[in-house]
């Protein structure tokens, strides 16, 4: 396993495989080379070793096709399920243009992806094949400004990260990285921490109370 900075694009395939053009052939060597797609067709079918090159290239483009993945997108994703953060995002979208500066301690997000890729011959089907992908996010010294609901910057923080790719069991790539999430969040659109989810609106001023009644007193001379 390697570790290197994640650069643009920021997605899956380029933290595990590098460029984007080179990927789909970086990981068909990998399927080869750790015999991932050894015997996945029961029999062979009648297989020539040329076609069944050719299915663990198709496998490997489908696979690769998997990999499309935004980084900061997985963090935000995490991000929205982290109780200190919802919360600010809830108070500020109810009061519009208000912000709130949230630290958050030491956090680990995970994001486990498990596709399937169906493999057919002569268009009946003959095998499914797993894959199971995960990403781990370690974060530290995080400071984010929260306004409107949206996570607009971050002003510090670290992040390692960690991606692994199986196929049928079989680890075909893995790689460390990290994210510089205060550049990388300064060239985004912010990031909307309630998605999907109605906000109540703020709740009314009381009514102020009633004048009080002049202080009069009545008697006799």
């Amino acid at each position: 396993m390697t570790t290197a900075p994640a650069v643009e694009p920021l997605t899956v395939r380029a933290l595990l495989l590098g460029s984007e053009d080179s990927a789909p052939g970086v990981l068909a060597e990998s399927l080869q080379a750790h015999r991932a797609a050894a015997g996945v067709i029961p029999g062979g079918r009648g297989l020539t070793p040329a076609a069944g090159r050719a299915v663990e290239s198709e496998l490997a483009t489908v696979v690769n096709g998997f990999l499309d993945l935004d980084l900061v997108a997985l963090v935000a994703a995490g991000w929205s399920r982290y109780r200190a953060l919802t919360e600010a995002a809830r108070r500020t979208r109810q009061y519009p243009g208000s912000e709130e500066v949230v630290a958050l301690a030491t956090h680990r997000i995970t994001s486990a992806h498990h596709p399937s890729v169906d493999l057919l011959v002569d268009g009946a089907p003959t095998a499914t094949v797993g894959v199971d992908l995960t990403v781990v996010f370690k974060i530290t010294g995080l400071v984010a400004v929260v306004r409107d609901g949206l996570l607009v910057a971050v002003r510090s923080g670290q992040c390692a990260v960690e991606a692994k790719l199986a196929v049928r069991d079989i680890v075909v790539a893995s790689r460390k990285g990290r994210l510089d999430l205060p550049a990388t969040l300064r060239l985004r659109e912010p990031i909307d921490l309630l998605p999907g989810r109605a906000v109540p609106p703020p709740p009314p001023f009381p009514p102020a109370p009633p004048p009080a009644p002049p202080n009069v007193r009545w008697g006799h001379q």
